[in-house]
């Protein structure tokens, strides 16, 4: 049998990688005094004898400021994370205290029993509070009442008023989280109804009035009162102490308020906004430092990150089983791919890797529209140059004949095999690049998908449809679902998923 293979995000997570939104987090949170000197070295090698320094940059660009993305840019991150996720926020806030255990779980192995300390503070068991009877939205925003009806949720307004339990700046800090969550919620439903109002104003109307069109968009939401403060509160925050029962909670509730917001976040709105700039340095200076220097933070965020991981440690990770598979000649590749940036899958797989959004290791010159190595790139004029990342935010790269080339080889060696293997990827609609291939092998060629994915105790078919809704293709057949454990083992079988996909 011949695989190709796709590894996504959750590819990586096992190997103690962040993804999704914690990983927008981190990159907020990050140093940028690196970056910059890394741009300045940049700026300063340039040959100014050159037309590209005369042309393309601005004059005495040498000299001028340069900086990074500041506050400024989180109201666009809000507002797409309402816009784009609202649906998900009203889920992940009223399944709150699905959530929550996660991070009393979490607390316990840091010696901490949550339960036993809201207890003390609150005089009973969290499993006997519910505040839905005494809180509640009007009747427009109801759908948003589920978060009151959780334990956890209402353990924290209740710790809240406690005056005497919960006092000074930690009770304020406290108010702060709730108040975060609370906005968040009431964002997202205001952003529904909003697009239900402006969608339809009429209940009834003559279509050969045209003026009835030109009314345009009659409600704006309030984007920075909608989620705002939660991320500003976790850009600055400053972990709490779990040495007394106050901080204990306070503790408990900066946890679960970053794993909501690293949940739902959704940042491209900042590459989407911001990419273009990268051609228009002589107009844009300003802007083209910030899109530069955040991609350089990028890259040094991940590889920073990726140094602390012990790949070899990770055994029963994705990658490593498909190497002992290989190496075991259970089976062949035909080509392997991944949206991940990390460079240690070429490591642990020894082969080549196509890297569809680009790597750590792929820089990208917006000049001349080419990737390439460091190395590859190096020209006498010494160029500006960027790492390539996020190419699904940028039209421009995906236009670039070495990406074309990339795609297509990628396509090719797919066509020839008998099915992919898609791990940890999630079909996105930012991932429409990508999810293109996918749907002309599998409706055109009528090509085997193999999906990966983590069991949730949903039913297979649930999956199967949800994956080709995602997809749009219409053989629902030609995909199949392996549901596996944190440990890639598949559920109720004690077989890894290398093993399962030779049996399908």
């Amino acid at each position: 049998m011949k695989f190709g293979f796709l590894f996504g995000a959750g590819a990586e997570i096992g190997y103690g990688l962040p993804s999704g939104g914690q990983f927008a987090l981190d990159i907020f949170r990050y140093d940028t005094t690196q970056s910059k000197e890394k741009f300045k070295e940049m700026r300063d090698k340039v040959d100014k004898s050159y037309p590209y320094a005369a042309n393309w940059l601005p004059d005495n660009f040498d000299t001028r400021n340069i900086s990074s993305f500041g506050k400024s840019v989180f109201q666009n991150i809000i507002k797409d994370t309402v816009e784009h996720n609202r649906r998900k926020i009203v889920e992940e806030l009223n399944a709150f205290d699905e959530v929550a255990k996660v991070q009393v779980a979490k607390m316990q192995k840091m010696g901490v029993d949550i339960d036993h300390i809201f207890q003390k503070v609150i005089g009973r068991d969290v499993d006997n509070v519910n505040m839905s009877s005494s809180v509640k939205f009007i009747d427009e925003f109801k759908q948003g009442n589920g978060l009151f009806g959780n334990s956890y949720f209402s353990a924290l307004l209740l710790a809240y008023k406690k005056k005497t339990s919960f006092y000074g700046e930690q009770r304020n800090e406290l108010g702060k989280i709730i108040l975060s969550i609370i906005q968040l919620q009431v964002g997202a439903l205001s952003e529904e109804l909003t697009r239900k109002i402006n969608d339809s104003l009429f209940s009834r109307k003559d279509d050969e009035i045209d003026i009835f069109d030109d009314i345009g968009e009659i409600i704006q939401l309030n984007y920075s009162a909608s989620g705002l403060s939660g991320m500003e509160y976790l850009l600055e925050q400053r972990e709490a102490d779990i040495n007394t029962d106050i901080s204990c909670i306070l503790r408990f509730a900066q946890m679960i308020i970053e794993d909501i917001y690293g949940a739902v976040m959704d940042y491209k709105s900042l590459i989407d906004a911001n990419w273009h700039y990268l051609y228009s340095p002589h107009s844009d200076w300003a802007k083209f430092c910030k899109i530069c220097i955040f991609l350089l933070t990028v890259q040094e965020y991940i590889t920073e990150q990726a140094k602390t991981i012990d790949i070899t440690a990770k055994t029963d990770g994705y990658y490593h089983v498909l190497k002992k598979a290989v190496d075991n000649n259970e089976y062949e590749i035909s080509a392997i791919a991944t949206t991940n940036y990390n460079k240690f899958i070429a490591e642990i797989l020894e082969c080549e890797i196509a890297y569809l959004n680009g790597s750590t290791e792929i820089w990208y010159d917006p000049y001349l529209n080419r990737l390439g190595t460091l190395a590859e790139l190096e020209t006498e004029e010494n160029h500006i140059l960027v790492p390539l990342m996020f190419t699904q935010s940028g039209t421009k790269p995906m236009t670039s004949i070495d990406m074309s080339i990339r795609y297509v080889r990628t396509y090719n060696e797919w066509k020839v095999s008998d099915a992919i293997v898609v791990v940890g990827f999630s079909f996105g609609t930012d991932d429409e690049h990508i999810n293109g291939i996918l749907r002309t092998l599998i409706d055109i060629e009528d090509k085997k998908m193999f999906v990966v994915t983590l069991e949730h105790g949903e039913n297979e078919e649930d999956i199967i449809k949800m994956v080709a809704g995602k997809l749009k293709v219409s053989k629902n057949r030609n995909i199949k679902i392996v549901q596996v454990d944190k440990n890639g083992k598949v559920c109720g079988t004690g077989i890894s998923w290398s093993e399962a996909i030779k049996s399908l």
